[in-house]
């Protein structure tokens, strides 16, 4: 049992581990509560085994883990009976096997929205990469190819983003910010997404195989969920 003395008093406290990276006011703020483990997985270069973590927090009795790349699967909650709450810091909740966590009472949650500029600016680089032919123009210069400055002037010209189309399949909170992004560059945006019923302004909805004809480059925005398994071939 961890405790802190108030007034005489032993005031037991619940622990919690957290493997995901956290800022210190955070975990300030959280210590003031429960017992904090911090174990940064980004400072550790750990990711723990499934066995080997519900082990320890079966041995620690820790009610709450929080975490951003471990995974969490059914051996994890066999083992420790004392986890009622885990947080994953992502939007996708696939490395967490929700329905033993459910059957043992284990509360999950994510962070749905965390990534949204970080993932729509790096799909925008992909999108100028190719457009641009960066790797393969960087590639050619790193081979000692660049003799004839004609040659890749001539052979990796690349194209403008402003007037071409781009298919968003999913579009959730990281595929609008991706359309936001892309319309203000100058792009036609189509969207297939069958949940929503209203596109952002200047994004038309249109069915799979129309925005597969229709787009310059296709950026998917999805879950992986067995509605959405194979939906490209």
């Amino acid at each position: 049992c961890h405790g802190r003395r108030r007034g005489g008093l032993t005031q037991l406290m619940e622990r919690a581990l957290i493997l995901a990276p956290f800022s210190l006011a955070s975990l300030e703020r959280l210590s003031c509560s429960i017992d904090v483990v911090y174990e940064s997985w980004l400072d550790t270069r750990r990711l723990y085994d499934p066995d080997e973590l519900g082990s320890r927090l079966s041995d620690e009795g820790t009610a709450f883990l929080v975490v951003e790349a471990d995974f969490v699967f059914e051996e994890v909650f066999q083992q420790a009976g004392c986890l009622r709450f885990v947080g994953i810091c992502r939007n996708s909740t696939s490395q967490v096997d929700i329905e033993p966590a459910t059957r043992h009472g284990v509360a999950v949650v994510n962070t749905p929205a965390r990534n949204i500029q970080a993932v729509a600016e790096h799909a925008l680089g992909l999108m100028l990469a190719l457009a641009r032919r960066i790797p393969a123009a960087h590639q050619y210069v790193s081979d000692g190819r660049w003799e004839n400055p004609a040659q890749p002037y001539m052979s990796m010209r690349g194209i403008e983003l402003a007037g071409r189309t781009l298919g968003i399949v999913g579009l959730g909170s990281i595929g609008s910010k991706l359309a936001e992004t892309a319309l203000a560059l100058g792009m036609a945006v189509v969207a297939y997404d069958p949940f929503v019923k209203e596109a952002p302004r200047g994004v038309t909805l249109v069915a799979l195989d129309d925005l597969m004809a229709r787009a310059d480059f296709v950026s998917v925005h999805v879950p992986l969920t067995a509605q959405t398994e194979g939906l490209l071939d």
